[in-house]
């Protein structure tokens, strides 16, 4: 037997734990499980992937953390996942590792499977409304066209009105796709139909609350004209009204059921097999029977207060998320979601999306490892390397207390960004339907914070190119315009001189024609680097045209030393290259007063001259001693 911390391990692997019924079972199944000191790691997702199998969904990569290696079983919720593609590989991996699993509402080779018996439950209150009630013309919506319980749940009805002595046929069934929108036009188009039925036996509650919701607004009386059932017995049909009669797929019998099977077949050879659970039919107000109320006016109240709090809190995640979104470095994302909303429970994320120089969301960049960003249990909020193998920080604390840890894949456009682990000391449902959003706040928080970090980081290597010289480093002619304004408002009131140095690369020309126009790069960049070393740290060097440098300078400044430094550096470079030609500048400098009418383009133009003057006197230097 495998252990975690001295405990087994349950990898329940599911979708939506804050619904009201899933809730009420993940609580039976924990506290019978933890009396054998099993644990529960919740493998969630937040959305239905409706047998979508094409679906991209990151949040799925949940179920990539289950470390199989190191827990005890595995039990699947087929009908919450809904994606045959997920749970198929969640069987397959268990079953490499040896582990034992156990399907609910679903059968998988090497799986034991625990299931109510769906057609048999529906039988019973199909037999109820022409049975007990003697209905005649009975109408049935349907689920998804095609779905094996929508399916199985045609055949059934078929079997039972044909057992009766009504004749079947194809304007007997609507499909609903067990929702709300497709089962209210299921209905509309009912109310158009010249005769009504006698009944509306539909396969879901949820799509009978809203056929018996559009009946009740065309004035249709429900029980009196049409009688209408449900069926899986969610909370919501004992408060409709009239209370709907439906069938009860009860959560807490079946946690006690799969309490047992973990009990009896965990840890045994038998990997497969089949166990039968009945549901319970509950006759009731739509259909002309007693009204019956089978939980006690606390889970309505709870219900209310759940919402209520949920309300208040959502305003809070936005701003939390807003914060992360426009934080200007990772450990400020940290910082932002410290708050009451986020407490038991921590982040983790993957080191890689802190690479500012490439966006993740886009790429596809190499793993760099985990990181803790967030730790509702610590004081200390600097962002922690984490080995992803340790599942949690403080995990042997956390198992010891009996509640099941849960946790959620954050992703956001389709990338998986970490998980959240959510440690909870209770089973208060309101913190449960709280894990949606909070996934949410963060999940959008460190997506929208990732493009926002891109975008800077493009911003500002945009503007470096456009304000500095690629082969130079310099400023362009465009580019040092603002630093030339920032220079001129510093210093115009305090009576500063500004030196205008202009340097011109010698022989330029020629060694382009005779070693090519790398050698001129390379040329010129020896120039810009002699010029950037030469003038004082607050100088605005800039690359003014091919050749031509520009260095600004404020204060004052030996002029004589900068050209001498100038020429060292070169003289010194070209001992050191291994050029086959030397390199020179020719420079010329104007000094004036910095003042609000200080004319920096007369300024260039000055030294500009002057510079040519220089190159004029050595290029007749030159001449005489070549004669």
């Amino acid at each position: 037997m495998t252990m975690i911390c001295g405990r087994k391990i349950i990898a329940l692997c599911t979708s939506r734990v804050y619904d009201a019924g899933h809730h009420r079972f993940i609580r039976v199944l924990n506290d019978n499980l933890t009396k054998f000191n099993y644990r529960l790691f919740i493998y969630t997702l937040n959305t239905d992937l409706y047998w979508n199998e094409e679906a991209n969904c990151a949040e799925k990569c949940v179920f990539d953390l289950i470390p199989y290696d190191r827990i005890d079983g595995v039990i699947i919720m087929d009908e919450k996942i809904k994606s045959r593609t997920i749970t198929d590989s969640i069987v397959e991996r268990a079953n490499a590792a040896g582990l034992p699993v156990i399907s609910v509402d679903g059968e998988h080779k090497g799986a034991l499977s625990v299931r109510f018996d769906y057609a048999k439950g529906f039988e019973s209150i199909v037999r109820h409304v022409i049975e007990h009630h003697g209905v005649k013309h009975p109408h049935f919506v349907a689920g998804i066209k095609g779905n094996i319980f929508s399916e199985e749940r045609i055949d059934v009805f078929k079997k039972v009105i044909v057992e009766n002595g009504i004749e079947f046929d194809e304007s007997m069934v609507s499909y609903g796709n067990f929702w709300a929108k497709p089962s209210r036009a299921a209905a509309e188009e009912l109310c158009r139909r010249d005769k009504l039925p006698d009944a509306v036996i539909c396969a879901n509650d949820v799509m009978a609350i809203n056929v018996c919701d559009v009946f009740l607004k065309h004035g249709i009386k429900v029980p009196q004209d049409v009688i209408i059932t449900g069926f899986d017995g969610i909370d919501e049909a004992q408060y409709n009204v009239p209370k709907l009669s439906t069938v009860s797929t009860d959560w807490s019998v079946l946690a006690d059921e799969l309490s047992k099977a973990v009990l009896d077949y965990f840890g045994r050879q038998k990997t497969e097999g089949l166990i039968s659970i009945m549901p319970r039919l509950i006759p009731n107000e739509s259909c002309g029977c007693e009204s019956f109320m089978g939980t006690s006016d606390t889970y309505l109240s709870k219900l209310n207060d759940s919402f209520y709090r949920y309300q208040d809190d959502i305003r809070n995640l936005y701003d939390i998320s807003v914060k992360m979104q426009m934080s200007t470095a990772s450990d400020r994302v940290a910082w932002c979601i410290y708050d009451e909303l986020m407490h038991d429970m921590c982040i983790i994320v993957k080191k890689e999306i802190f690479d500012n120089e490439h966006n993740y969301i886009l790429e596809d960049i190499a793993p760099a490892g985990h990181a803790l960003l967030y730790d509702s249990y610590r004081s200390d909020r600097a962002i922690l390397d984490f080995e992803i193998d340790d599942i949690a920080p403080s995990l042997e604390e956390k198992l010891k207390d009996i509640h099941p840890l849960i946790f959620n894949a954050l992703d956001y456009l389709g990338k998986n960004l970490g998980y959240i682990c959510y440690s909870f000391k209770n089973y208060d449902v309101t913190d449960y339907t709280k894990t949606a959003q909070i996934n949410n706040t963060v999940s959008m928080g460190l997506g929208g914070f990732i493009n926002m970090q891109y975008q800077l980081y493009l911003a500002d290597k945009v503007e470096k190119m456009y304000k500095n010289d690629k082969l130079t480093g310099l400023y362009t002619r465009t580019g040092y315009e603002r630093y030339y304004e920032r220079l001129l408002e510093e210093n115009v009131s305090k009576d500063t001189e500004l030196t205008v140095i202009m340097s011109d690369l010698n022989g330029l020309k020629q060694i382009n024609d005779t070693f090519g126009h790398n050698a001129g790069d390379i040329a010129i960049s020896a120039a810009a680097k002699a010029l950037k070393s030469a003038t004082p740290k607050d100088a605005v060097c800039v690359r003014y045209g091919g050749d031509e440098m520009v260095a600004l300078i404020p204060g004052k400044v030996d002029i004589e030393k900068v050209i001498s430094s100038i020429d060292a550096f070169l003289d010194e470079y070209n001992k050191n290259s291994g050029l086959k030609f030397t390199l020179s500048t020719s420079c010329g400098a104007f000094t004036d007063k910095l003042t609000a009418d200080f004319d920096l383009q007369y300024a260039i133009r000055q030294a500009d001259r002057r510079m040519y003057e220089v190159k004029r006197i050595k290029k007749q230097r030159l001449d005489i001693i070549n004669m």
